[in-house]
């Protein structure tokens, strides 16, 4: 089952979702989260909870100031009936790691939930790095 209504609000989520990540926004970027929110990063980091998100977001923005994630949907599946939806894609990613500067690139899962006021929110998201490089700027 299909929704374009709800596939459209996804993917536009995501774009914002993005753009948070570029705009360095803890509090946009948490606004995407359901309250029961888990994510394994690409480095097998697991944390809950939006306030967790808050706080290894900041911190990450604090200490890196290159860091930067981007997000692709590469696939989108929805069962409207039950108010959630699948979202598949690639993800690439810069960051400073012992005094390194990494490209990252791999692929991820995310979990939407749609909430009662027919909002839609990531509960969960799995991401699984398949590339690292160093990199010169």
């Amino acid at each position: 089952m299909k929704n374009p209504d709800h596939t459209h609000y996804i993917r536009l989520a995501r774009q914002h979702y993005n753009e948070a990540i570029l705009n360095r926004n803890v509090e946009a970027i948490c606004s995407f989260f359901a309250s029961d929110y888990h994510v394994v990063t690409g480095r097998g980091i697991q944390s809950h909870g939006i306030e967790e998100q808050r706080y290894r977001w900041a911190a990450v923005f604090q200490a890196d100031p290159i860091v930067l994630y981007r997000r692709h949907i590469r696939e989108l599946r929805l069962s409207d009936s039950l108010g959630i939806a699948e979202e598949l894609g690639n993800w690439v990613g810069k960051y400073t790691s012992n005094q390194q500067k990494l490209l990252v690139a791999g692929v991820y899962s995310a979990k939407w939930q749609r909430q009662e006021s027919g909002i839609w929110l990531v509960q969960t998201e799995v991401f699984t790095t398949l590339r690292s490089k160093v990199y010169e700027v």
